[in-house]
């Protein structure tokens, strides 16, 4: 049974630590509603627990109720405790909480019945947060009917990530100031956009390493039981090797067998699908006027912070850019469903990014260091050949400097210009 004294220990401790803490802002705005459960997930680490103690130091602490089942002071809880706190609460401060917020809420066995129970009640705004080892998108959908709003968090953008290093931005920005902008984006792109590493150069290896191993062991290995290890780092280290390209199964299932492994084709295609749940691995599709025909294409692949295949591999500014404006992309249609990114391969032409909204193509976006002699074909010639859109569809080039001149109808964007919506 849930003691009141404890919890009431607890929501003082919370408070103590909270007045305390240091919150750098992200730019996202959580909109509290009773209507719906609220919901942040995405890759570990990429700071969905700090986002939500933003919101709640703003708000009236006798009117929130914020738990978080990590700590050592909630060992034990039930989902029944889960409910039950809410009545306690309002016994400690005489009214019951407006908002709920629970962190790491997988923790708790069958927490979905408390959360859904508390939510029928319509008196509050309730959020969500877990790592994704137990809170997975498709689990939301599954535990929470419908009753969920999501919101998807991934490591830091380019601007949060210069304000992060309290680097100003004038609306105009002059000669010197642009140099010291991409000297900062070469450093986004290389060392990485984690919220926790910015400013820790020391750091930066080391914790792309235990990234890795938590991605494994804690995402993968413990919550989905998984036991062909090999086959499991093999898939890791291809995905990784292979970000900003075409990923084949089957291509890799050739190779495995080749080195006369255990483990099957199959295996491979649920282990890429459980990277992708834990926001390890982000796939993109084939565009096709066919629903099926672009599901069943050999996808793209790309990694939420091009940092971690920088830190592995060494620098690849081509890849570093494509993969950076994937994310930013991803990052601002996901609130959006009739929004969908694409990319585009037919007869030896590529565009890196299709994208469309309720169907229609809307945007075509290539993507490259610089224009040569050498490339110049292979980057314009797309736009003309690809079979749909029309005068309405956008169609950008975005490069490191943006200063390169093509005829009228593509525009020509820096790549900090696009990443920080000038």
């Amino acid at each position: 049974m849930l003691d009141k004294r404890e919890l009431e220990r607890y929501l003082a401790d919370k408070r103590n630590d909270l007045s305390r803490l240091e919150i750098r802002k992200r730019n996202i705005v959580l909109t509290p509603s009773r209507e719906f459960i609220q919901v942040i997930y995405g890759p570990r680490r990429a700071g969905k627990s700090y986002m939500l103690l933003d919101m709640v130091k703003e708000m009236d602490p006798d009117r929130v109720l914020y738990l978080n089942f990590d700590d050592i002071q909630l060992d034990g809880w039930s989902a029944m405790d889960v409910f039950d706190s809410v009545s306690i609460f309002h016994e400690i401060y005489g009214r019951e909480p407006d908002t709920i917020v629970l962190d790491e809420i997988q923790r708790i066995e069958g927490w979905a019945r408390a959360v859904i129970s508390l939510y029928e009640k319509k008196r509050y705004r309730i959020f969500l947060t877990g790592s994704s080892s137990g809170l997975l998108a498709r689990e939301i959908d599954t535990s929470l009917r419908g009753r969920s709003l999501k919101q998807v968090l991934f490591p830091l953008s380019f601007r949060e990530y210069l304000s992060f290093r309290d680097i100003e931005i004038s609306d105009h920005p002059g000669t010197n100031e642009i140099v010291m902008i991409r000297r900062a984006l070469m450093e986004y792109l290389e060392k990485g956009s984690f919220p926790g590493i910015i400013g820790e150069d020391v750091l930066g290896q080391r914790f792309y390493d235990d990234y890795v191993d938590l991605v494994v062991y804690r995402d993968l290995v413990e919550r989905f039981g998984i036991s062909n290890l090999p086959m499991l780092r093999f898939l890791i280290r291809n995905v990784i090797s292979s970000y900003s390209k075409p990923l084949s199964i089957n291509r890799l299932a050739n190779t495995w067998r080749s080195l006369r492994y255990e483990g099957s084709k199959k295996t491979l295609y649920l282990y890429l699908s459980y990277l992708e749940d834990v926001g390890f691995a982000l796939l993109l599709k084939k565009y096709s006027r066919s629903e099926r025909t672009s599901g069943l294409s050999t996808p793209k692949v790309y990694l939420p912070d091009s940092g971690l295949a920088s830190n592995i591999l060494g620098p690849q500014i081509g890849r570093e850019m494509e993969n950076a404006v994937i994310v930013e992309m991803l990052r601002r249609t996901s609130m959006d469903p009739s929004i969908k990114v694409f990319y585009w391969k037919e007869n030896g032409n590529e565009m890196d990014l299709v994208i469309t909204k309720n169907e229609e193509v809307v945007d075509l976006i290539q993507v490259t260091n610089s224009l040569t002699h050498e490339n110049i074909e292979r980057e314009i010639d797309p736009f003309d050949r690809f079979p749909d859109g029309d005068e309405t569809t956008g169609r950008t080039l975005i490069t490191w400097t943006g200063e390169e001149r093509l005829s009228e109808g593509v525009r020509v964007v820096s790549l900090w210009e696009f990443l920080l919506e000038i």
